[in-house]
């Protein structure tokens, strides 16, 4: 069984700035997408004061950096790396069927992938 969220122990430190980079990237859905009867709607419950939304701070240079880094990388592990941190909802078969990998040949681009960024930011 090919697991493609396995990191290596050397991936760690790239790892973490690829996922803060991938909440910088990922489009969020706008509220224009609600149903119109329900677009201004408010809540009678009070749990957004009870329990406040944890909000997370996100460097927008280093994820831009991250983003220059990524678009430089070669197709394959351009594709594989965007697929693994910001469109995992699609199927592994799509992207192996585009990308013409195997499942661990996939694996292996999304490694090398890391390891390139490595190389290219310097990171430890």
């Amino acid at each position: 069984m090919t697991d493609y969220s396995r990191i290596h122990p050397r991936h760690e430190t790239i790892d973490a700035r690829l996922t803060e980079w991938s909440r910088w990237v990922r489009v969020k859905p706008s509220a224009w997408f609600t149903q119109p009867m329900f677009r201004f709607a408010k809540s009678n419950s009070r749990q957004w004061e009870v329990d406040p939304p944890i909000h997370i701070e996100i460097n927008a240079l280093a994820a831009h950096e991250i983003e220059k880094a990524v678009s430089a990388l070669p197709d394959k592990n351009r594709t594989a790396i965007r697929w693994v941190y910001v469109f995992s909802y699609i199927h592994d078969a799509r992207i192996r069927a585009a990308l013409g990998l195997t499942r661990e040949a996939l694996c292996k681009a999304i490694d090398d992938g890391r390891d390139m960024l490595i190389n290219r930011l310097r990171v430890g």
